[in-house]
């Protein structure tokens, strides 16, 4: 009689299992709650996020600069503009950067621009337009030198006269030299984390161009494992030191060369961003000298115990052949998580650039004019009227934080 047989006479025991049922429902639905919440969050991401914002700038008109595509406001023919040729944000007057208009223009002024034939001969020569993007280049040619004020102001329709110098910072333009103080104030007074977001945005294909290397380097190791089993491990200390050598080099380079651009052009050592950039790869290249000292000494005083692992790599290189399918798992999880994480992190990005539209009563022009209409010549306010009521009339677009605005 064999272990799996029964006595004759015995009677079959009934004690079959309980039909069970769901015992975690609760946090089955809490799962789902957080599920359907994070994707109201990436709806809304989307919707009111924009990076580009952050990154090229935006001009008075809503328009994002350097975009071919960008949203048409109500009542501003000004807006949905293409400025895939117009990649840098110009200030009206540098000096008063929160009230003044800015535009996008096709570069920054190259030379200094003291009177208006100047400008206009700019102009003619780079195709340059620093004026509003409807007025008519030709009628600066006409103004009278007594009304000159009403023309070139930090309302427009164009730039306050001298217009000096200037060269792109983060895609704005900005005056050679000290005189930019209140520009560099606004941009100092960017949120940290959203300055970071927008760095990893702007850098995201070198991210994956790393990640994509790494992968080809790990199938390159566990394909070659099978034939190299006796100098594997060997091969692998090498390239963490060779890797480790490279990323501390490059960092060190980076920070010298972040240092003497700070210091041959003033320009970057007035902006804090700069200044943190300099400072957070300097900790990076000391920790990443530290880093691989402490690994070169590890590998030495491991290297007799490196030999023993070839046995046991020939036994997992054989093993892969046997089950080539084993390679199926790693990848599976390496595109899941890549894609999760890059999803995320796009969320994330937009979500600290998120935005809604709003109107500023700033710039004393009439917004509901034709695109390409002729500035007019009269633009004075009228007579028993403040200009604070004569301002109130005109609006700007001005994107404003819709995450405060929600609360």
């Amino acid at each position: 009689m064999g272990c799996a047989e029964s006595k004759d006479g015995d009677e079959p025991q009934m004690n079959r299992p309980k039909y069970r049922t769901c015992t975690d429902t609760f946090w089955l639905a809490v799962f789902i709650l957080f599920w359907l919440f994070l994707i109201v969050i990436a709806i809304f991401s989307f919707v009111y996020g924009n990076p580009l914002r952050v990154i090229n700038g935006y001009d008075s008109f809503g328009n994002t600069c350097g975009v071919k595509r960008n949203e048409k406001f109500t009542n501003f023919p000004l807006s949905g503009m293409n400025t895939v040729d117009k990649p840098q944000l110009f200030y009206f007057d540098f000096k008063n950067p929160r009230q003044s208009i800015k535009i996008c223009v096709k570069e920054c002024p190259s030379r200094n621009i003291t009177d208006v034939l100047e400008l206009y001969r700019y102009y003619m020569d780079t195709n340059t337009k620093l004026c509003r993007y409807d007025f008519n280049m030709d009628t600066i040619l006409n103004t009278n030198t007594k009304n000159i004020d009403e023309y070139f102001n930090y309302l427009g329709p164009c730039p306050k006269l001298p217009i000096y110098e200037e060269s792109p910072v983060l895609h704005r333009c900005m005056p050679k030299g000290n005189n930019a103080k209140e520009l560099y104030n606004l941009l100092n007074s960017w949120d940290i984390a959203q300055q970071f977001l927008a760095d990893i945005y702007s850098t995201w294909h070198i991210v994956a161009i790393i990640c994509g290397i790494s992968l080809l380097i790990s199938i390159a190791l566990v394909t070659l494992m099978h034939w190299m089993s006796r100098i594997i491990s060997w091969l692998i200390c090498v390239l963490v030191i060779v890797a480790s050598l490279a990323l501390t080099a490059a960092l060190w380079y980076a920070y010298y060369s972040i240092r003497n651009k700070s210091r041959v052009n003033a320009q970057f050592s007035m902006l804090e961003e700069f200044i943190r950039n300099e400072e957070a790869v300097y900790i990076l290249a000391i920790l990443a000298t530290i880093a691989l000292i402490v690994l070169v000494v590890i590998i030495y005083f491991l290297k007799n115990k490196l030999s023993g692992l070839s046995a046991l790599f020939e036994e997992a290189g054989v093993c892969m052949m046997n089950l080539p399918g084993l390679l199926i798992a790693p990848l599976l999880a390496f595109a899941a998580l890549a894609l999760f994480l890059a999803f995320w992190v796009v969320v994330v990005i937009c979500i600290a650039t998120a935005s809604a539209p709003g109107q500023s009563p700033i710039a004393p022009f009439d917004n509901t004019a034709a695109h390409q209409q002729p500035f007019p010549t009269d633009i004075t306010p009228p007579k028993n009227t403040t200009d604070a009521s004569f301002k109130s009339k005109f609006s700007t677009y001005k994107y404003v934080d819709k995450m405060f605005s929600l609360c």
